[in-house]
């Protein structure tokens, strides 16, 4: 099972840098899944999911001991960790670990990820979650089937790596 509660030493500060369009405010992380989707608490004590493959965050609890409590639930564990998905991932074999997530090689946001075979890949997480926030913060404004030019150049501020 992917570490979603071993959060020690990951720099919440480097993961939200690209995603601050849809994040501006303060936030500490309490957890994430194996596809680089982070649950954030804001200062009210309201725990968000950032979705990064959508693109979008939600409230899922209103504190967070509601936050743990709904997470120990095996049909919550499904929707928010995608408990499914990440073991279909790991028998494939792509197995995530600490500081690591499952990426696709083809955004799923595009139509094409359908039929990518094997769109998979165990990707550095903070490459990962920046890529696809440089990438949402893009393709905001642009209805669904839309066409967009999508800008992909290199940060010389590499983000800061998780502690071992």
């Amino acid at each position: 099972m992917y570490p979603c509660f071993d959060i020690d030493g990951i720099s919440l500060e480097a993961l939200l840098r690209e995603w601050k369009w849809l994040a501006p405010g303060e936030f500490s992380l309490l957890a994430l899944n194996a596809f680089g989707d982070l649950f954030l608490k804001d200062g009210d004590g309201t725990v968000h999911r950032l979705d990064i493959t959508a693109g979008r965050m939600d409230a899922v609890a209103n504190s967070e001991e509601e936050f743990r409590a709904a997470a120990n639930d095996l049909r919550t564990k499904k929707e928010w960790f995608l408990i499914d998905e990440a073991e279909e991932a790991s028998r494939k074999g792509y197995r995530p670990g600490r500081g690591q997530c499952a990426g696709s090689k083809i955004p799923w946001v595009f139509k094409e990820s359908a039929i990518m075979p094997d769109n998979l890949y165990v990707a550095d997480l903070y490459e990962y979650v920046s890529f696809m926030g440089d990438l949402h913060g893009q393709i905001k404004d642009v209805s669904d089937g839309g066409q967009a030019r999508i800008k992909i150049q290199p940060r010389p501020d590499r983000p800061d790596r998780v502690e071992n």
